[in-house]
């Protein structure tokens, strides 16, 4: 581990984005994760139109995720990644500003037009990374980058009981904009682009190459096992879209929790999921991807099944346990590296999709989810407001779909030298 360590964080490009992407993440996680209790006891937002805002935030990453990814293939990933990153300064402070729910939207719609560098951002993570241990390299990026998550949520917990909700997370949201100014400085100064030049130059100036990488053109040449896993993360996503920005109200007034005990809760899951990323990526990489991916989706419904069945504090915190150890799995889901995945699903993916073509499939797939997902959101609102309960049962069960996909369609490219380690 050690060693996998010390060449991983050997390289710029990653010890660039994993300390600024470990500052944003501790002051994204003084207001973020209160963000929907803010909106209903602050700005007076119906829960259904709570739904709403989270339907446009969704529509806007959507519109602007695919293109980023067309461009980083084409420009290269440092340029969109810096300036995606500038947008992350601007977005908080229409959000700060707001007074009631309808000037949150410009706030929102631009921080998710933010999401225009991810796809270059995952790019220039997996090409910075020795090839034979990516797997173990992104679990390595993954444990540190979240090592924040174990211990804000408590800490926001307990800083939101002491300021209340409105002062604590106005506080939040300025901080917030420091941070996301620095991480703008860090990366213009420090990335190193890793498209290589002359694959950039081939997309500009041969037609036949050009029409050749075209974005369908480069998702079709796709081998089987990538419209799988899109398949999966569209179930996924959509179900953890429905249901994710209404577990803390669930937890606060449904269960009854302060946001310190809810807050806990979230440390208690991270603090199992973050040492594991590093292992599970090892793992991923000696033993294959998909056993990793396979146990993280299998165990993602148990989160709101958890809510759903518990109300003992202490039971919560063993659920959250298990919770955790799926999110460290790497394989996906919230905990475990966002909507399309974390260490062995991002491994998987760049394993089987070649560099040309990187930052259009991620893009694509990226976007595909989103539209699947953007009803999911609106839906789940709709669902909380006439019975929160049905809504964590039925996220569930859609969750639960994605396993047969996995277990039957998603399969591994043959390796050569990963068990050498």
């Amino acid at each position: 581990m050690a060693t996998i360590l010390k060449q991983v964080f050997s390289n710029r490009n990653i010890v660039a984005i994993s300390t600024t992407n470990m500052l944003y993440s501790i002051f994204n996680g003084l207001w973020q994760l209160w963000w929907t209790l803010y909106l209903i006891q602050e700005l007076n937002t119906p829960v259904t139109i709570v739904g709403l805002l989270a339907t446009i935030q969704n529509t806007s990453r959507i519109l602007f995720q695919l293109p980023g990814g067309i461009v980083a293939d084409r420009i290269g990933r440092k340029r969109v990644i810096v300036f995606g990153t500038s947008l992350r300064v601007i977005a908080p402070i229409f959000l700060f500003t707001a007074k009631s729910w309808h000037w949150v939207i410009p706030g929102i719609v631009l921080n998710a037009v933010a999401s225009f560098y991810m796809p270059a951002f995952n790019a220039i993570i997996a090409e910075s990374l020795p090839k034979e241990r990516r797997g173990a390299a992104f679990g390595a990026y993954r444990m540190l980058t979240s090592t924040p998550q174990i211990f804000m949520p408590v800490i926001s917990g307990y800083y939101l009981d002491v300021m209340g909700i409105g002062r604590g997370v106005r506080v939040g949201l300025m901080m917030f904009t420091a941070a996301a100014a620095v991480s703008v400085v860090v990366r213009a100064i420090f990335l190193t682009e890793t498209l290589k030049p002359e694959d950039i130059v081939e997309e500009d100036t041969d037609e036949k190459s050009s029409q050749k990488n075209d974005l369908l053109s480069a998702f079709k040449r796709q081998p089987r096992v990538i419209y799988a896993m899109l398949v999966a993360a569209v179930i996924s996503g959509f179900a953890m879209r429905m249901t994710w920005s209404f577990m803390a109200p669930y937890a606060y007034y449904e269960i009854g929790l302060s946001t310190t005990q809810y807050g806990m809760l979230q440390s208690v899951a991270m603090g199992i999921s973050v040492p594991l990323y590093l292992l599970s990526g090892i793992i991923a990489d000696r033993f294959g991807r998909v056993p990793c991916i396979l146990l993280a989706r299998g165990l993602g419904p148990f989160d709101s099944l958890s809510l759903l069945f518990f109300r003992d504090f202490k039971h919560l915190l063993a659920a959250y346990g298990v919770i955790g150890f799926a999110g460290g799995l790497g394989g996906g889901r919230i905990r475990g590296g966002g909507y399309m995945g974390g260490p062995a699903w991002q491994a998987l993916i760049a394993d089987i999709v070649p560099q040309r073509d990187r930052g259009k499939v991620m893009g694509l797939m990226g976007t595909i989810t989103g539209i699947v997902g953007l009803p999911a959101s609106y839906l789940g609102g709709y669902l909380y407001e006439s019975n929160p309960h049905l809504l964590l049962a039925i996220g569930a069960s859609l969750e639960a779909l994605a396993i047969p996909i996995i277990i039957l369609f998603v399969k591994e490219p043959r390796r050569q030298t990963y068990n050498s380690l």
